[in-house]
């Protein structure tokens, strides 16, 4: 194992598409591919799943992803610091993230607060909030220090603390040429008749499970499909197969093509940071949570 496979195996776990990759790292697709084949082939696992068009991490993937991101984040740190002279070790906070589109937007900015304005690291830790495991259990057994999260995704505990940053409701994924694409709301009335494809996680979240019920409660006759894969569901619509609904924290800008509407309902969905209550650097972490905070405002007013 070499820090060019290394290299290479960080840069497609990010992009998940070879010529991104190949680009980044001025390297043909062929030596990308090469060795990643030669990184599986020497640690005997199995790190991609290549479909049609399309790779993912498997779950053994994701893990090494998780902690050879840390090392090679350390690694750097070290090189810095003997680069400038500077033998202060800063301390790190390793903060879950789950990879939301609005994700992508504001961590970058947190990223750069917390390393002008603190003596701390702040190590982005990718966390699959599909993987059949307590998420709680990452912050309880130090594997993060905090986790960005949707409070209806965990299971609260009274050995972690939740601090919310804000709410956001439900919205209507419409395609163009709908007749609903230039409504500035939706309201349950607008859904009758309507194919409805509704997100709802494999764990039935609180705030989904109370707007099933309102739809199926309501004065109005709206049938809707489950849909557990927010992908599937934006390409059901994108093909014109029907509407979705989604939590509107999804929304996702680079889908030019659609149109996320807020739809006209009490629920909401909470979204924060999860820490440990015993955590040994309570004090780092309301600094980073701050800036994480400001930096999340930041995003949300070019969102």
């Amino acid at each position: 194992m070499n820090s060019t496979q290394i290299r290479c195996f960080l840069s497609l776990a990010k992009n998940l598409n070879f010529t991104k990759s190949a680009n980044e790292m001025y390297l043909s697709q062929s030596t990308v591919s090469k060795n990643i084949k030669n990184l599986e082939k020497e640690l005997q696992i199995k790190l991609f799943e290549r479909g049609y068009h399309k790779i993912f991490l498997t779950e053994k993937g994701k893990i090494f992803y998780n902690q050879m991101s840390l090392t090679a984040a350390e690694i750097s740190d070290t090189i810095r610091n003997l680069q400038q002279g500077n033998n202060t070790k800063r301390r790190k906070i390793k903060m879950g993230y789950t990879d939301l589109p609005f994700e992508k937007k504001w961590l970058p900015i947190a990223l750069r607060l917390v390393n002008s304005h603190t003596q701390l690291d702040l190590v982005p830790v990718f966390v699959d909030p599909g993987q059949k495991l307590d998420l709680s259990n990452l912050i309880n057994d130090d594997t993060i220090d905090l986790l960005i999260i949707q409070k209806d995704i965990i299971s609260e505990k009274k050995e972690t603390v939740y601090l919310e940053l804000f709410q956001k409701g439900f919205s209507v994924v419409i395609a163009q040429g709908d007749r609903l694409y230039l409504k500035d709301s939706i309201k349950f009335s607008d859904l009758i008749g309507r194919k409805i494809y509704l997100w709802n996680g494999s764990d039935n979240f609180p705030a989904v499970e109370s707007l099933k019920f309102s739809l199926q409660s309501s004065d109005y006759d709206i049938s809707f499909k489950e849909e557990t894969d927010s992908s599937i569901l934006v390409a059901y619509v994108r093909a014109k197969m029907g509407i979705g609904i989604v939590p509107s924290v999804l929304y996702n800008k680079s889908d030019s093509d659609l149109r996320y509407t807020p739809l006209v309902t009490p629920q909401k969905l909470s979204y924060g940071i999860l820490s440990s209550v015993n955590s040994t650097k309570k004090d780092e972490i309301a600094i980073v949570s701050k800036y994480i905070a400001q930096a999340i405002n930041i995003s949300k007013s070019r969102w």
